[in-house]
């Protein structure tokens, strides 16, 4: 596809926009961002920045898509640097994929997993489809273990209660996830204890001792005994 200068020109500026925001993210937090703060440091009028974003919530939902896409991409990748037949080594590499990614964007975390900003909505029919991506990547290798007979996950059904199962359809329905909701289930629990322990890594509460460390061996740990209680070690 060929662009206009036009084109280039503008793509470029939402781009330095975008930049700016995430610096000022940063260093003080999304609640304080302001778009006539960017607009002072780019040298524009505030009603020129408005040529590109409609307002503040609409700068920081393009922040949140291009933080879940970044997300997404790196553990896709991570997914497919193992052969498809690896079912572990592919787990193990999403799961250290998104440990990496966090510890080197703290702030793209906290955008999208920290504490709710201020008087900001994000639009869920926007920001829902992306970030099903990320959880998409473990439910593929999930399904490749089940298809391939490596995964055992018959012991999940006994914790399928009805209000459960309702809830798990319901993120089916929603965000368009496999018709498996043994998978989503799995997918869901397996993937909140690392959310756990990354969080509690990027927010500082596992520096006690050894100034956090150490804590790579402990989520090390953890990625090993999702393995084998997904029963694919």
């Amino acid at each position: 596809m060929i662009f206009t200068r036009r084109e280039r020109v503008r793509a470029a500026t939402i781009d330095e926009i975008k930049e700016i925001a995430r610096r000022h993210v940063a260093e003080k937090g999304a609640a304080a961002l302001s778009l006539r703060a960017i607009a002072r440091e780019m040298g524009m009028t505030s009603p020129a920045l408005y040529r590109y974003f409609a307002g503040r919530d609409d700068l920081v939902t393009a922040l949140i898509v291009d933080a879940y896409n970044s997300l997404a991409d790196v553990l896709e990748a991570a997914r497919d640097a193992c052969e498809k037949g690896d079912h572990v080594g592919r787990l193990a590499a999403i799961a250290f994929a998104y440990r990496d990614w966090a510890l080197a964007g703290p702030q793209e975390y906290a955008l999208i997993f920290g504490v709710p900003i201020p008087e900001y909505e994000a639009p869920p029919e926007i920001t829902g489809p992306i970030a099903a991506r990320s959880m998409m990547v473990f439910l593929d290798v999930l399904d490749a273990a089940q298809r391939s007979g490596q995964g055992d996950f018959s012991d999940v059904q006994t914790a399928m209660t009805p209000t459960l199962q309702a809830q798990l359809q319901h993120w089916i329905d929603k965000f368009q996830y496999h018709d498996k909701s043994e998978l989503v289930y799995l997918a869901l629990s397996n993937w909140g204890m690392i959310h756990g322990l990354v969080s509690l890594e990027i927010f500082g509460h596992l520096a006690p001792g050894d100034g956090g460390k150490n804590a790579g061996a402990l989520y090390q740990a953890e990625v090993i005994a999702m393995a084998k209680r997904l029963k694919l070690m």
